[in-house]
């Protein structure tokens, strides 16, 4: 009996090593198995944000531009030019998460959750149908469903991408007038657009470490001056009503709607200050003297560097 129980005790031992081993077999295969596979052959994802030579590609330089008027009342009705148009910028820009046929089935919107929008369903739309609810989509994305903006897209091409969306469908709300007319009020279409500049990735970064980098400078030589003004009364009442010094000029020095009013200033107190460096009360410990005195001394203070 005790052989009989050593023979299945190393079954069990050799049973166990090879799950073991078949299971690191398969983690290690992983990135192959889950390869996306078209015709029998694993296609990889191109890495797009590197060039030819393996540095991370950058975005080029583009001075911003003023788009050409746009006549928005022709798209009282959809042409087949509008509609040909609008299929060669949905392909390049749209594909990849909505499909090749637009319902919502593309290869990049696989894992993403809201799924992207199938244009062959009408129901549950964010912003609505309409033209102008779909022209509101393009220019500002929706956030909280992953839809990017396409704001950097000509009025045109946007416009003309609306209408080969409709064309999945003839039960889109019609266009009118009223609402071409709203587009063109909200966003000066018949004026033409202005378009942003577009800077490399690596200079804006550039950008916004040196400007942090200067920030940094005037809050470090306006807390050395606050610690050496010893007799200032409203460098006292800062100092008083501020846990956290540093943090608290860095706040001020980032949103400047305070320096107008003495009301911004409170609000700022008021809105989450132990985060912002101020005490939790901060706002309660001034009277309106002390908060005229502070005030006037910040616009001095923040002026003189």
């Amino acid at each position: 009996m005790k052989d009989y129980f050593k023979f299945y005790g190393a079954v069990y031992v050799v049973f166990i090593i090879a799950i073991i081993v078949m299971g690191t077999m398969y983690i290690n295969d992983l990135p192959n198995v889950t390869k996306e596979k078209i015709g029998g052959f694993p296609v990889v994802a191109k890495d797009t944000t590197k060039d030819s030579t393996g540095q991370t590609a950058d975005l080029p330089m583009i001075k911003g531009t003023l788009s050409p008027p746009t006549d928005v009342m022709k798209y009282l009705s959809s042409t087949p030019e509008m509609v040909d148009k609008g299929k060669s910028i949905f392909t390049m820009n749209c594909v990849s998460c909505h499909g090749e046929q637009g319902k919502g089935d593309g290869v990049a919107g696989a894992n993403l959750n809201p799924k992207p929008r199938n244009f062959h369903d009408l129901n549950g739309w964010t912003n609505g149908t309409s033209m102008t609810m779909m022209y509101k989509t393009l220019q500002e994305g929706i956030t909280s469903r992953g839809m990017a903006s396409y704001a950097n897209l000509p009025p045109e091409d946007r416009l003309n991408l609306i209408m080969y969306i409709r064309s999945f469908l003839p039960d889109y709300p019609p266009v009118t007038q009223v609402q071409l007319d709203s587009i063109d009020v909200t966003y000066s279409l018949t004026k033409g657009v202005k378009m942003p500049n577009q800077i490399p990735l690596k200079l804006a970064m550039e950008k916004i470490l040196k400007q942090n980098a200067s920030v940094d400078q005037k809050v470090a030589s306006m807390v050395k001056q606050i610690n050496e003004s010893k007799t200032d009364t409203a460098a006292v009442i800062l100092k008083n009503i501020s846990s956290n010094l540093t943090k608290a000029l860095t706040v001020l020095a980032q949103d400047s709607t305070w320096n107008t009013n003495e009301m911004g200033l409170i609000k700022i107190f008021d809105n989450n200050p132990v985060q912002n460096g101020f005490k939790a009360r901060a706002s309660y410990m001034l009277t309106q003297t002390q908060l005229t005195q502070l005030h006037a001394y910040l616009r001095r203070l923040f002026a003189g560097v």
